[in-house]
């Protein structure tokens, strides 16, 4: 017996609505035993199913199956709930933040920011020069000695603002497949802000996504890696800095461009868990870096 992940997920009360527990799955929010899980991919007794929503990864194992909402107390007896702790106040404190509502420009408005900025670009600049001449009469500094003088944070970047990436980071399907050396790969979700190869069709197998967020802060995506990975660093492709996560059988890359980032995640699929052997880590983010390559080279 067996329960969609969206009906879970909502009944168990991770999401407020049925609809939410479905693009959260879409969106690839939603991973099952590692692997990330469309609505309709089914879950059994004992499967670890992870949801990340608002900067958080909620690990929960499955203990009960319901497909209908019930209550808060019903609901924590069908899972375990394996969450790590929130992070520290620092870290969150240190999380860019985005006006509400900001995404993705559609072409139409891509074309008319195109137009202000060419419209504007006399007066930015006007306004860029006159702001540094009346920083350099006030004299004031950043690095100023006076304990009373305040230190204020640089803005964040605009949303949206990053480079135009293609389809699918600018890759095909044959190069994911040569690169990460996943044989029968195929490219399952083609969307404008997601892509994913998936080599067996039931998630179980190996799996690689690209995934492409606007207006969206590194930060946070890097502070849930860093609670859920064995291990994060920093890291640096052709000039451009983000995070690489890993663990046994899978490896992320979240590279930045402003308020914008991709990600490319490079997943052994549930290899690593039912005690097969699985590539080495070092090689599937060798592949995760060289994907990340690539899609910076080719971005426009």
């Amino acid at each position: 017996m067996a329960t969609r992940v969206d009906s879970w997920i909502w009944a168990i009360r991770l999401t407020k609505t049925r609809s939410a527990a479905g693009a959260a799955c879409r969106g690839g929010h939603v991973r099952v035993n590692g692997v990330t899980a469309k609505p309709a991919q089914p879950v059994t007794i004992g499967d670890e199913v992870r949801v990340r929503l608002h900067g958080h990864e909620r690990i929960v194992e499955v203990t009960k199956l319901i497909a209908k909402r019930v209550s808060a107390p019903a609901a924590a007896e069908c899972f375990i709930d394996r969450s790590p702790p929130p992070p520290p106040r620092e870290v969150l404190a240190s999380q860019p933040r985005r006006d509400r509502g900001a995404g993705r420009p559609t072409k139409r408005e891509r074309r008319e920011l195109d137009r202000l900025r060419m419209r504007g670009g006399f007066l930015i600049a006007t306004v860029a020069i006159v702001a540094v001449v009346l920083t350099g009469c006030s004299g004031g500094s950043g690095d100023s000695d006076d304990p009373a003088s305040p230190n204020t944070p640089e803005a964040p970047a605009q949303a949206g603002a990053g480079p135009f990436f293609g389809e699918c980071g600018g890759l095909t399907t044959e190069e994911v497949t040569r690169i990460t050396k996943f044989a029968g790969l195929s490219n399952t979700v083609n969307n404008p802000s997601v892509c994913e190869w998936d080599s067996s069709g039931d998630r179980t197998g190996a799996v690689t996504s690209f995934n492409w967020y606007r207006g969206s802060p590194i930060g946070r995506e890097r502070a849930t890696e860093q609670l859920s990975r064995e291990s994060t660093k920093d890291v640096e492709i052709d000039g451009h800095r983000g995070f690489i996560a890993s663990d046994v059988g899978i490896c992320e890359i979240g590279i930045a461009f402003g308020a914008d980032f991709f990600e490319w995640s490079v997943s052994a699929g549930t290899q690593a868990l039912l005690g097969e052997q699985p590539p080495p880590t070092e090689q599937i983010c060798d592949a995760a870096r060289e994907l990340s390559r690539l899609s910076i080279e080719r971005a426009s």
